[in-house]
């Protein structure tokens, strides 16, 4: 088998140039998404992380109140920036890239909808079954026939 045919093979069932390339910035701009979110954690872990080590101490050695309340808003800050790093990349991962907007924003025009608004009356499920059914003798069952058996 020549190198040629496993060439035309590949290129045959890997589809088009444009939309390999599609798939690998899509695959980028993912990766570029989980970095920036990974990033924004590890800042606020370790904001959280100060935040407890100055409780610990503000519990072992009394410094102050406000030592216990710079900590507090350490921590809670740590966990705001935390928060903000994953809801960031939730919308940036939602919403359609310049790409994807361009292509939207150019859509033919479409035409007007037609101004007769109410459908045309269909014909009821029940009309004509009446006149379907045949008009035959219902047979009897053997069991409940109350004649004598003769």
């Amino acid at each position: 088998m020549s190198l040629d045919t496993v060439g035309k093979l590949v290129a045959k069932h890997t589809g088009s140039p444009a939309a390999v390339q599609a798939k690998l910035d899509k695959a980028e701009a993912e990766k570029a998404i989980v970095r920036s979110m990974f990033n924004w954690m590890i800042w606020g872990m370790l904001l959280v992380g100060i935040g407890v080590v100055m409780f610990v101490i503000n519990k072992n050695f009394p410094i102050g109140d406000w030592f216990r309340l710079l900590g507090s808003l350490l921590a809670i800050g740590g966990m705001g920036l935390m928060v903000g790093g994953v809801l960031n990349a939730v919308r940036r991962g939602t919403l359609p890239s310049s790409r994807e907007r361009d292509q939207l924003s150019g859509s033919p025009e479409t035409n007007e909808l037609p101004t007769n608004h109410l459908p045309a009356e269909l014909p009821s499920v029940t009309e004509r079954t009446t006149q379907l059914i045949a008009v035959e003798e219902a047979p009897t069952n053997k069991m409940m026939d109350t004649r004598p058996n003769e």
